[in-house]
Order: structure tokens, then C-alpha cells, then sequence
């Protein structure tokens, strides 16, 4: 990081330092998950400065924000997968670090290269946010920071997500990163294409449980209801189903403008939304809500990708606030207005 006090000097050291334990981590032999081990490595292991760069950009973002010595801070890494952040934080010397993720191979890979590096993380939470903020009640934690890198697009329902961490955790800080950044025009284009193409796919699997309920048996107005409940889950699409077999009335799916999400479980495919609904669904009454960009990765083996991403990183800190038009990810902040 470019600062120089303290704190970026504590999480530097300790970013270079991850960064070599990682960079000789023999994490074939960790016995991970086949599809664990690929995203780690492609999405990484492959680019780790960066991972662990924007993990510390986070880190240093949100304790400042948050204004507490690290020894004060409680902070939980929410859908941190395979990352670096909640190592990072435990190694800055956080209070207490908590991991959480929504499946267990994901907390047994995550766990398994903490533990080859010897990063002891005070708790492992496996769930959604209600079984995890019912984990924290129950062991009476408080976070002062719930963090997170590439979630909140995924998740189905953000004004229930905000909100029930509202009504547990009001006193934390919620500080996260999104590549689905509507603002940049390239990451638009890009996530409108990734849109189309996970439709296909779960426009068939609507279509399927359409017709395994029985109630729409005419074959044209099927594949109709299929594309026109596109962005609902599966207890919101099943009454649709029933809605449209008693009324014949169809769902407008443009309110999701381009968004799609699996309709088993809810995840979206790079939820992509403007600041306005971002603020509508964190909730200004319980929030002070802020966005800022994010940077480009200065570290790619390709000379002319580092000279490109360093010009562009400088016109983003020129820019101040609108550079979000030119940044790759931007930073969702809601700062609880009761403390």
C-alpha cells in the first residue's frame, strides 16, 4: 500500500510475509477438494500479489474507517472461500478473526491452508448470514468489521441480508468489494454477456421445475412463464407458478435488468446494480452508505497489462470518487449510524 503510517506499515510486512508463505505452500498436498485446489490456484495462487494486495487495501481501509487499535478489532471474513483476508487479519494481529463460508469444503480447504501455515483464525462459522449471526449470538461475538471480497453481488436478497445483520451485529462496520461494477462500461459489457450466458442454463432448470409442479400443462405458455420469472428463487418462483395457473398473469423480469440467479439456491450470477438500489436495499435509516473504486492489478506477467492497469490506477486517484467509471471493482461501505 502506498501510506506510510503504522498501520499500513503492520499490514504490509505482514502481506509480504503471507506472501512468501503462500508463494512456497505445497497446496497439492493439502488434500483439498478438486474444484477448492482449482479456484485457489486460478483465481489466487495464479494472481497472489493481488489477492493478497486488495486484501490488505480492505484490512487498512476498513480499520481506519472504523477508527480502533488492531488489538481491539473483532472483524469476520463472510464468504471468504479460499482467500487471504481472514489470514491477513489474524496475522496483523486482529483480536479476534472469524471465518465464514456457505459450504464445508470451502471451510475445510480454507482451514487446511491456514493451518499449514500456521494461522490459528479464532472461529470457523459455516452457513448463510441467519445461521451465522445466530453462531455469533450464541457465543456472544461482536464484530466491529464484517468484511467482504466478491459476495454481496451473489447474494439473493441484500435488504434482508443488511437488515438481519442490523438486528444482531448494529454495532459493525460492513465493508465490501464487487468486480460488478455497472459503472464501468467494460465490466458492464462483460457482466451482461455472463448474464446471458448463465440464463440459458437457468432458464432450463426454471423450466424444469415448471413443469415437475403440474400446474401450467400447456407447453408454450411453460417456456413463457420460464423466461419471464428469470431472477426469481425457488420459493419465489414456485408462486409465480401457482400465481400464473390461477390468473394467467406473467412476471416482469426487466426490474433485474440483465441479472439472472440460480433458482435452487438463490445466488445470483454477478449481481449488477446502481448505487441508488444499493442504498434502497442497505437501508439509510440503520447506514451511512458510501462507494468508492477500487484498483487494477499492477502485477500480471505481461508488461504492457501492468503499464495499462498503472495509467489507469492514476486516473482513478485523480478522479476521487468517479473513478468508480474507470475501476475494475468498487467498495460497498454501510457504516451503522447507531453505535
Amino acid at each position: 500500500m502506498p501510506q506510510r503510517d503504522q498501520l499500513a506499515n503492520l499490514i504490509n510486512e505482514r502481506a509480504s510475509e503471507l506472501h512468501g508463505k503462500l508463494i512456497s505452500l505445497p497446496v497439492e498436498r493439502l488434500g483439498l477438494p478438486d474444484h477448492c485446489l482449482y479456484y485457489f490456484k486460478t483465481s489466487h495462487f495464479n494472481r497472489l500479489f493481488f489477492s493478497i494486495e486488495s486484501s490488505a487495501h480492505l484490512l487498512y481501509r476498513s480499520i481506519t474507517l472504523q477508527d480502533k487499535a488492531v488489538p481491539d478489532i473483532a472483524i469476520m471474513d463472510y464468504g471468504a472461500g479460499v482467500g487471504t483476508l481472514y489470514m491477513l487479519a489474524k496475522m496483523i494481529g486482529c483480536k479476534t478473526v472469524i471465518y465464514n463460508d456457505f459450504l464445508e469444503e470451502w471451510r475445510f480447504s480454507a482451514h487446511r491452508i491456514a493451518e499449514a501455515l500456521q494461522v490459528e483464525i479464532d472461529e470457523y462459522i459455516l452457513g448463510d448470514i441467519e445461521e451465522t449471526l445466530s453462531v455469533l449470538d450464541g457465543k456472544g461475538l461482536l464484530c466491529d468489521i464484517i468484511a467482504s471480497r466478491n459476495v454481496v453481488e451473489h447474494v439473493y436478497k441484500l435488504d434482508d441480508f443488511y437488515q438481519s445483520i442490523y438486528n444482531h451485529q448494529p454495532q459493525a462496520l460492513l465493508y465490501s468489494s464487487t468486480t460488478a461494477n455497472i459503472y464501468n462500461p467494460g465490466s458492464h459489457i462483460k457482466h451482461v454477456l455472463w448474464h446471458r450466458r448463465w440464463e440459458k442454463v437457468y432458464c432450463r432448470a426454471r423450466l424444469e421445475t415448471i413443469i415437475s409442479t403440474g400446474l401450467v400443462r400447456n407447453e408454450k405458455e411453460q417456456q413463457k412463464l420460464a423466461v419471464k420469472t428469470r431472477g426469481l428463487a425457488l420459493d419465489d418462483l414456485l408462486d409465480s407458478i401457482k400465481s400464473f395457473s390461477g390468473t394467467r398473469r406473467l412476471p416482469d423480469p426487466s426490474r433485474y435488468y440483465t441479472n439472472t440467479c440460480q433458482p435452487s439456491n438463490g445466488v445470483w450470477a454477478e449481481h449488477m446494480i446502481t448505487f441508488g438500489e444499493y442504498r434502497k436495499n442497505i437501508q439509510t435509516e440503520n447506514y451511512t452508505v458510501s462507494f468508492l473504486p477500487g484498483f487494477w492489478d499492477t502485477h500480471y506477467s505481461k508488461a504492457w497489462k501492468n503499464v495499462f492497469s498503472r495509467v489507469m490506477n492514476i486516473l482513478i486517484r485523480l478522479m476521487g470518487k468517479s473513478g468508480v467509471f474507470l475501476a475494475p471493482f468498487i467498495y460497498v461501505i454501510a457504516e451503522p449510524k447507531k453505535k
